[in-house]
């Protein structure tokens, strides 16, 4: 496998319902459950409920459904939250910018092939375990979702004032690697993490056939 993006590199060590009622479904070899986002218009985040909408990103290469109360993190706010250079491309965030969902488009090459992804993030997991030693891992794999395989990783790492959950989800997108990132406090896990999983199983990469026919309508 080629030498990884810097990238990713440098945002690892950054990384520090109409009736209102939640549908879950379960999920993973641990069976566990997510909120499911695909049809409803809400999802339930503690004791109330948000609006969901549908996100385009990257020239509408992806498509991914998130609170609309989440919005387009500033850059002032950015370079804050991501001291590199090499932040993310894409952030949305909530008021408080404690919650986040970001994206991030490499240069790495990466295969639309289990073998290739596998592969792909057994690098990613030794680059982390150098970087975050302290990280308390809870689940990795592989998953499809809309006839892509995505990879994932589930960990939580140490903060100054507050320890951090992440989501990650690793796809291929015209043959390089999408980063997509869901972090909170830990303290706002309980709340959120059916609504992430919920987000990132709402994921849709177009293949390079369908945006090419957007871009010529």
């Amino acid at each position: 496998m080629e030498r990884m993006d810097e990238s990713i590199i440098g945002m690892m060590n950054e990384l520090a319902e109409e009736d209102a009622q939640p549908v879950t479904r379960r999920y993973g070899p641990k069976g566990k459950l997510r909120q499911d986002m695909a049809e409803k218009p809400f999802i339930t985040v503690g004791e109330g409920t948000i609006p969901v909408e549908e996100k385009r990103l990257l020239d509408d290469r992806v498509r991914i459904r998130l609170p609309r109360t989440f919005t387009l993190m500033s850059p002032q706010v950015a370079a804050i939250k991501y001291p590199s250079e090499r932040r993310p491309q894409v952030i949305y965030t909530n008021q408080t910018a404690s919650i986040n969902v970001a994206f991030t488009y490499t240069d790495s090459k990466l295969a639309d092939s289990a073998d290739q992804l596998q592969a792909f993030m057994d690098v990613m997991k030794q680059v982390l375990r150098k970087t975050q030693p302290l990280a308390r891992w809870q689940e990795e794999g592989i998953r499809e979702i809309a006839g892509k395989n995505v990879g994932f990783f589930e960990f939580i790492t140490p903060a100054l004032d507050a320890d951090i959950y992440n989501l990650i989800s690793f796809v291929s997108l015209q043959g390089r690697a999408l980063l997509c990132t869901f972090n909170c406090t830990e303290q706002e896990l309980a709340d959120w993490k059916l609504a992430a999983w919920g987000m990132m199983d709402s994921l849709v990469i177009e293949s390079d056939d369908a945006a090419k026919g957007e871009e010529g309508k």
